[in-house]
């Protein structure tokens, strides 16, 4: 408990990086978020690009993408995930 914390105030508060906030239970790799991120590029764009199977997997493991019958596709955790994490640049 920080000192703020015991006298009743506000606890004291850091800044860290991006890639530090995105260190959860559920932190992807380089890999599966750049999966990820061409699934939503998918469903944006329309053109379908080629996505590494086992990152899709374990995409689909954590609940972030599916496969069903037009291939894999970001849900909608996944793009509330996207979305999180990089708001208004996922167009980049």
């Amino acid at each position: 408990m920080s000192t703020s914390d015991k006298q009743g105030g506000v606890p004291d508060l850091s800044l860290v990086s991006e890639t530090e906030q995105d260190a959860g239970a559920h932190r992807l790799a380089d890999d599966e978020l750049g999966a990820l991120r061409q699934l939503e590029r998918r469903i944006r764009t329309g053109r379908l690009e080629a996505v590494n199977i086992r990152d899709a997997q374990r995409l689909s493991e954590l609940g972030l993408a599916h496969h069903g019958r037009g291939g894999w596709r970001a849900t909608r955790e996944g793009l509330a995930y996207l979305v999180a994490r990089f708001g208004d640049r996922l167009d980049d």
